[in-house]
């Protein structure tokens, strides 16, 4: 799909989904971005088939759940079989995400959640055992995120707060 084939109430729908895709119903977006409710689950399952909507994940307070440590890991890996190194990490106890980033070095951000500090020492251990470099490590207090507001703000046709 390319972005020539996204139009406003793709934007639109994107935008709210990423606002809030379990509170927003098929019905509600389809008022907001002027299409029918049947019309956004087939732009929807389109946008997903294509790839382009890879996922639906919360954002968990891992505190919260009893996980009270949560680390942040930047990290080098070898060019040569990122791939299959990828899948390997995702497998890692306590790994709960990985982005690639396009570098030669620190190419890897990497966040961890466990019990205790031993947790997480046990799956640095891991990821040591595959390869992985670690260059730095922080503890993550929290996590916040907002939708891209230019994937379609002004045509999921909101009510301001207030």
């Amino acid at each position: 799909m390319t972005s020539d084939e996204i139009d406003n109430v793709d934007k639109g729908i994107l935008y709210l989904l990423q606002q809030d895709a379990r509170g927003n119903t098929v019905t509600e977006i389809g008022e907001k971005v002027g299409v029918s409710s049947s019309t956004v689950a087939n732009r929807i399952n389109r946008l997903e088939e294509h790839g382009v909507i890879l996922g639906y994940h919360p954002i968990v307070k891992y505190r919260e759940t009893g996980l009270g440590h949560h680390l942040l890991v930047t990290a080098t890996i070898p060019l040569t079989d990122r791939e299959e190194l990828l899948d390997d990490i995702m497998e890692v106890s306590g790994v709960v995400s990985i982005r690639e980033l396009l570098t030669n070095s620190e190419n890897l951000s990497l966040e961890l959640v466990g019990h205790t500090q031993e947790d997480l020492e046990e799956s640095i251990e891991d990821l040591d055992k595959l390869g992985v470099h670690i260059e730095q490590m922080e503890i993550m207090k929290q996590e916040r995120s907002n939708p891209y507001n230019h994937f379609g703000k002004e045509f999921a046709d909101e009510e301001p707060d207030g």
